[in-house]
């Protein structure tokens, strides 16, 4: 008979989480770790602390930057305060003077008491402006003293311990969220069909119950001139994170759909004169024939046959295997394949 057969292309892939969910992470500064809360299988969360540096002198910066911010924050108010009770007088000695009630220095005497404000004004405020990016830095630094995952994941390893010393380029621990996953894979570069973004794929692990499924996200336009193939990649939702990164697992990427005649599988039998071999009794006049077939694809329980029988010839479909050439029978009708 014939049928509708995907053609898929299989081969081995490798688990890998999506870019930047797979995270180690390290302190901003050099510190001793007086705690880490990550426990290897241990899910956390996004924003979560896993660990902590000693953050005594941190505060102390901190407490002495708040306390100048006060303090420098207090003088900005009296020297704004000042320069406009300097603006003030200004206003009055000029209406005086106008009104010829004044004399002429009491309003330059005004005016060099505004520019004197004015100028304290402007020099309390910088040192404001340097005292509030001194609190802020302060404030940083102790935000450095804790270690946060910047993502939601489950904790893969973990390096260090309370009392080891950690530095930018030492990592604490491992963060991994594997909720849905990258499989890494190679097609021969001959692949009849070259695989196109979006296709379906499947995904078989000896972990899984049944194989997940997939979709191709990335083609590589570039063969590896090494081993002759394409890398592709597939992205498939991990439930329970059965998958883990860097496991191999057996993709197929069903590329296409084609018409074929096939017979069952259980009507192959072994061919005695060729090793990897396959035949067929064919069934002519009630006598059965065993004819060499050249078998394609498998799907399901059937078999593609691609050389050796043609539509509408009748076979045997399973269980004549070791009877000899010649075999007289009586044919049971709809054997055809």
């Amino acid at each position: 008979m014939r049928n509708d057969i995907p053609e898929a292309a299989t081969a081995p892939g490798a688990v890998a989480a999506l870019p930047n969910h797979s995270i180690k992470l390290s302190p901003a500064m050099t510190g001793k770790l007086v705690q880490v809360n990550a426990i290897v299988g241990q899910f956390v969360h996004q924003g979560e602390i896993v660990a902590k540096l000693d953050s005594r002198q941190a505060e102390e910066q901190l407490q002495q930057a708040e306390a100048s911010l006060l303090a420098a924050h207090a003088d900005l108010i009296e020297a704004k305060a000042n320069l406009t009770l300097a603006l003030s007088n200004l206003n009055r000695v000029q209406s005086l003077y106008d009104a010829k009630l004044a004399p002429k220095k009491d309003v330059l005497t005004a005016e060099n008491q505004v520019e004197t404000s004015r100028a304290h004004w402007l020099a309390v405020r910088a040192r404001n402006a340097q005292a509030a990016a001194a609190n802020a830095q302060a404030a940083t630094l102790l935000q450095w003293m804790h270690i946060e995952s910047p993502i939601a994941g489950v904790v893969a390893r973990r390096f260090l311990n309370v009392g080891d010393t950690a530095d930018p380029s030492t990592p604490v621990v491992q963060i991994v969220d594997l909720s849905v996953v990258n499989i890494d894979t190679n097609l021969p570069a001959d692949t009849r069909n070259t695989p196109r973004v979006g296709q379906p794929a499947t995904i078989a692990g000896v972990r899984l119950r049944a194989p997940l499924e997939g979709t191709v996200t990335a083609v590589s336009p570039v063969i590896d001139p090494q081993t002759n193939a394409m890398p592709i990649q597939i992205r498939c939702v991990n439930p329970d994170g059965l998958l883990k990164e860097g496991e191999t697992v057996t993709v197929s990427i069903t590329l296409g759909i084609h018409h074929a005649l096939t017979v069952p599988l259980s009507a192959l039998v072994p061919d005695p004169n060729q090793s990897n071999s396959s035949m067929v009794y064919r069934v002519s006049s009630g006598v059965l024939t065993r004819v060499p077939v050249k078998t394609g694809i498998q799907w399901k329980n059937n078999v593609e046959i691609l050389e050796g029988l043609t539509l509408g010839e009748m076979i045997v479909k399973s269980g004549a295997y070791g009877l000899p050439d010649g075999t007289a029978i009586d044919p049971i009708p709809d054997s055809n394949p």
